[in-house]
């Protein structure tokens, strides 16, 4: 039954993502229109969800154990049978998207109790969980290779399922996003969209994720509010135990509108939020009142 119940799990993650993808990448790539599970040779399933026009990439998402055995994670990225073609398309990311870790075959074992699946020697470190990690390995006499995140959710109900998704989405919207606009999606039968308005707003956006990725600011900023949401108020560690108890977003409060090239982060540049949350304040206008905003709409409910 458990294993019954993750199938059915993927297939809802791999649907909810589905959904808005044609809408969302407009034209760079081809996307399925149903969610069709496979093994994954790593104690768990996978989904197609689509590909990267020219460049032999696919995006998926899978439910697996390869990061710790006797528990499945998700995890959604691309694949690549020729580890070339996504090692080159990783390079021209912005820094904000570069991989934190590499892992090969030297980092993997045969799963416990299975003769074809495989799963980390070392259950993968929490704080790894929710970044990029590229991965390479050898099969069939080629290196294919994988770029994404494995997801710390542990998917016990909607609420958390519901989070995945867009976390996924928007990992997959802001790949998408930055490989756009570099040259090498000239070829990749993306629509031009060299206009003056879209080539400023991409251009302030970016610079907004990058400063929010400061990796030391971003640290101490969750450090400083004790990893709790400055909104909404949870602990991811007050939800899941110990494995969210370091776990936490940091959000850049000054407008958008306000950025520039000369504007250095600091630490009072940022503040502590869920994932929920933040997501929440991207849809909102980009004024510096977005935080106490976003607070009154969810104490209202």
């Amino acid at each position: 039954m458990p294993d019954e119940e993750d199938k059915e799990k993927l297939k809802s993650v791999a649907q909810q993502i589905l959904r808005p993808l044609p809408v969302r990448l407009r034209g760079l790539a081809n996307v399925r229109t149903e969610a069709k599970l496979k093994e994954s040779y790593t104690k768990g399933w996978r989904v197609e969800l689509g590909s990267l026009k020219h460049w032999n990439l696919r995006f998926e998402v899978w439910f697996c154990q390869y990061p710790k055995q006797g528990q499945r994670f998700f995890w959604y990225g691309f694949y690549a049978a020729q580890a070339e073609n996504l090692r080159a398309f990783v390079d021209v990311l912005p820094e904000s998207l570069r991989p934190v870790k590499q892992l090969s075959a030297l980092d993997m074992r045969p799963a416990t109790g299975s003769s074809q699946d495989y799963v980390l020697k070392r259950p993968l470190e929490n704080e790894l969980f929710n970044f990029p990690i590229y991965e390479e390995y050898q099969e069939s006499g080629q290196r294919g290779s994988f770029y994404g995140k494995f997801d710390s959710s542990l998917s016990e109900d909607n609420d958390a399922i519901a989070a995945i998704v867009v976390r996924a989405l928007s990992f997959f919207e802001e790949v998408f996003a930055s490989f756009r606009g570099t040259k090498a999606a000239a070829g990749s039968g993306a629509p031009d969209e060299s206009a003056a308005y879209r080539a400023i707003e991409r251009r302030v956006v970016e610079q907004h994720l990058a400063r929010e990725r400061s990796r030391e600011l971003a640290e101490r900023c969750k450090r400083r509010d004790n990893y709790r949401c400055q909104v909404c108020e949870m602990t991811f560690r007050e939800v899941y135990g110990d494995i969210g108890k370091t776990f936490a977003e940091a959000h850049h409060v000054i407008p958008l509108s306000k950025l520039s090239d000369t504007v250095e982060s600091s630490l009072d540049h940022l503040i502590t939020v869920c994932s929920n949350c933040h997501q929440m304040l991207h849809r909102l206008d980009g004024e510096a009142g977005d935080v106490p905003k976003l607070r009154r709409m969810l104490h209202r409910r």
